[in-house]
């Protein structure tokens, strides 16, 4: 009966070559295409980082962060079009999301006992 685990792993099923690990075969023009877009991802990054640098000599951290969010969050928009597609939101649904509970809501007993908050 043949070992179902162990053995050689890359001598493949039959004990010969031709297993499944080893080198890939890549056609070069591809691999270059990736190779160039890692080399200006990693310009972009150092270029970033040097710009950051100087503009956090210049301004407050938490000011720096809600740009860089605010930058990021544009872009994340223009490549998932979150606007286009999708079920849309009902008018009562916004109010809903944006409604702060009153001081009303806040004074009630059962929202300070805390016994009352657990459900059984």
């Amino acid at each position: 009966m043949e070992e179902k685990y162990g053995g050689d792993v890359l001598a493949g099923p039959g004990g010969g070559g031709g297993g499944g690990l080893g080198p890939v075969d890549v056609p070069s023009a591809r691999l270059t295409k990736y190779i160039v877009l890692l080399c200006f991802t990693k310009f972009l990054k150092a270029v970033g980082l040097f710009e950051s640098y100087d503009l956090l000599k210049a301004v407050h951290i938490v000011q720096f962060i809600f740009i860089l969010k605010l930058g990021t969050a544009f872009f994340m928009v223009l490549f998932q079009k979150p606007f286009s597609s999708g079920k849309t939101i009902t008018k009562h649904q916004i109010v809903g999301s944006l409604k702060i509970p009153g001081r009303k809501e806040f004074k009630d007993k059962k929202l300070n006992d805390p016994r009352k908050l657990v459900r059984n």
